[in-house]
């Protein structure tokens, strides 16, 4: 299965984006503090130190980011269009759970032990998701969704959304890489025709 037919398996062609991010922006993932999101947004959008330093991150361990790197990237996997590694999704998913959403690290916690107890039924012990080889992660998330769906959704699909499409100032969507997938274009004035619906 290619990259490309892996976004479509997972329910991420660009004509669900927007019904999504409607979903995600109603949850507890963007519903914060305005000083907490500006912060937020100021920590997600730093650089590394020096091109090509790793990134900082503040409660995730290494396993941890190197685990939902692996799952971020296989529900908005990287082809011809970025993907949640070039939207931070990961840094933005721990920076919140340093602040505003730290009550839902041990959520978090829960969903990647889930996870890697499910991987170690079907890889021989191996409990490592991101072991996996990429072109295979995407059944076997499909197959861990169906099996813990509530691990999966709340655990990993709602905040790689909110990290993907959300507004920037909630600190995801690096360089507004989400909204240049789904072709949305911020901008202070807009003038007809609005869209495909409103042209004559």
């Amino acid at each position: 299965m290619t990259e490309s037919e892996a976004k479509r398996s997972t329910g991420l062609d660009r004509r669900d984006f927007m019904a999504t991010i409607a979903g995600v922006a109603a949850s507890a993932w963007v519903a914060a503090d305005p000083e907490v999101l500006r912060a937020t947004a100021a920590f997600a959008a730093q650089g590394a130190a020096k091109p090509g330093a790793p990134l900082r991150y503040q409660v995730l361990t290494a396993a941890q980011v190197r685990e939902l790197d692996a799952v971020t990237s296989t529900i908005v996997p990287t082809d011809d269009t970025p993907g949640a590694r070039e939207a931070r999704v990961v840094r933005f998913i721990d920076r919140s759970l340093a602040t505003w959403a730290k009550d839902q690290k041990p959520q978090m916690e829960s969903a990647l032990k889930v996870l890697g107890d499910f991987v170690a039924v079907q890889r021989n012990g191996n409990r490592s998701f991101a072991a996996i080889p990429a072109a295979e992660r995407t059944k076997v998330l499909e197959a861990f969704e169906q099996a813990h769906g509530a691990e999966f959704n709340d655990g990993f699909w709602f905040p790689t959304m909110a990290g993907m499409f959300s507004n920037p100032s909630y600190g995801g969507n690096f360089n507004k890489v989400g909204w240049s997938l789904m072709g949305f274009r911020d901008q202070f004035s807009w003038a007809a025709p609005f869209g495909y619906y409103d042209r004559g």
